[in-house]
């Protein structure tokens, strides 16, 4: 596919999903290919180039990941180290004596989950140096969370204190010391340190168009992808680096046999894989307001696709795109996002009831005739069968249109219920 092929082909996913603006990039054998649509923010007019930044959102904690892996490498620490061996601020905390750093990234750390330390975006205004240091302590207090998986920003933010404590720097200046400049990242940069322009503004798209909604920009959390802005052209570099770095292929070792509908079929180090027909493929998404990111690798054809988006539809419009790239790009197939129910699928729905909840956040479900009722404290939904432990919720909603459910024992009986990414565990057992 030449880059004419490919602009008509981001024209046409853009427009059906109401997205302003948008950037892809391909890379096969060495070679890259880019293009640009739209408009970077649709109050100017100013259109996306090749150096329209775009948040990089939870793409950053892949780059955390990468660092850490470097650090690794170069004999700063090991990733069996305890976490509370290089944050000084946990070195009391118990949890934190047992996780390891490759628990860390592997989200299995059982580091304690609340709701108003993993979205306290909006409660964080510090952006002083000691931001993620303050945020690293909060998370401190609580208990572990329990054996499961869960995604966790707060995991994240540890994991940038690290390379904070290691490095003897800021974990921005760390990161553009050993991974920015090294792989020539030029165009990547953080929106707290003032030099984040050309920049795309996020867009949610609403039934009278789409609508600019203000960026996050909590320091605090920088490290779980609020800050970090960069450039279709910089993740092409980021992927081709992993693409030649065969030290990098730890990383893309599986460490939680998890799989999330819609989401991702295992999860690796700072990576999620995904078992599409003709192929492995791994990669991982940004999501924050109004702009969604996409980055896929595929190893063993020396390839990757980059899909940057500032809509709230971003990937919506990345499953139908990607649909249709794949398979000529690397012969391999997307397989499509179902949500049509299937009666009867989930055997004896009574075996999901139960309450599932942190401290301070509770999801109660309820089996009905056909399906679960689930019970938010923002409201109610019904949610039908897809297969034995996944359920549509929202079908409408293009990030998070299902529940599924984990770590089941032997009777079928659920001990998580994940939402988005997050497990929250059944009370009582």
């Amino acid at each position: 596919m030449d880059e004419e092929d490919l602009a008509a082909l981001l024209r046409e996913h853009a427009v059906r999903h109401s997205v302003p603006g948008a950037a892809i990039g391909v890379l096969r054998d060495g070679t890259a290919t880019t293009t640009c649509y739209g408009a970077a923010d649709i109050a100017t007019g100013e259109p996306v180039t090749p150096r329209t930044r775009f948040s990089a959102g939870s793409l950053t904690k892949s780059m955390v990941a990468t660092v850490i892996a470097g650090l690794t490498e170069a004999g700063r620490l090991s990733l069996d180290d305890p976490v509370a061996a290089h944050v000084p601020e946990l070195r009391a905390n118990g949890w934190a004596g047992r996780a390891t750093l490759r628990d860390l990234l592997a989200n299995r750390s059982a580091l304690a989950l609340r709701a108003g330390l993993e979205f306290g975006f909006d409660d964080r205004k510090d952006h002083d140096d000691g931001a993620l240091s303050r945020l690293v302590a909060d998370a401190a207090t609580g208990g572990p969370a329990g054996d499961f998986w869960s995604y966790t920003n707060v995991g994240w933010c540890v994991a940038g204190r690290v390379i904070e404590t290691v490095a003897g720097a800021g974990w921005e200046d760390a990161m553009r010391r050993y991974l920015f400049d090294q792989a020539g990242m030029s165009g990547t940069a953080f929106v707290t340190g003032g030099a984040s322009k050309p920049r795309a503004v996020g867009h949610e798209v609403t039934a009278a168009g789409p609508v600019p909604v203000a960026p996050l920009t909590a320091r605090a959390y920088g490290p779980t992808g609020t800050t970090a802005v960069t450039t279709v052209t910089d993740l092409l570099r980021f992927a081709a680096l992993h693409l030649q770095d065969p030290l990098l292929a730890s990383l893309r070792a599986v460490h939680a046999e998890v799989s999330i509908y819609g989401w991702l079929d295992s999860w690796c180090l700072g990576w999620a894989r995904f078992d599409w027909e003709g192929g492995q493929v791994w990669g991982w998404d940004g999501l924050v307001n109004g702009e969604r990111s996409v980055l896929r690798i595929v190893p063993e054809r020396q390839a990757a696709v980059v899909l940057m988006t500032n809509s709230s539809t971003g990937r919506a419009m990345y499953r139908s795109l990607f649909a249709e790239l794949m398979p000529s790009l690397c012969g391999i197939s997307v397989p499509p996002l179902r949500l049509d129910p299937v009666p009867g699928v989930a055997g004896d729905l009574s075996r999901f009831a139960g309450v599932y909840a942190w401290p301070d956040r509770q999801v109660e479900v309820t089996a009905t005739a056909n399906g679960l009722l689930i019970s938010r404290e923002d409201g109610q939904a019904e949610a039908l069968p897809l297969d034995e432990r996944t359920f549509a919720a929202d079908r409408a909603d293009p990030d998070n249109p299902a529940v599924t459910f984990g770590a089941l024992d032997a009777t079928g009986r659920p001990r998580v219920l994940y939402d988005m990414l997050w497990g929250l565990p059944r009370l009582g057992g």
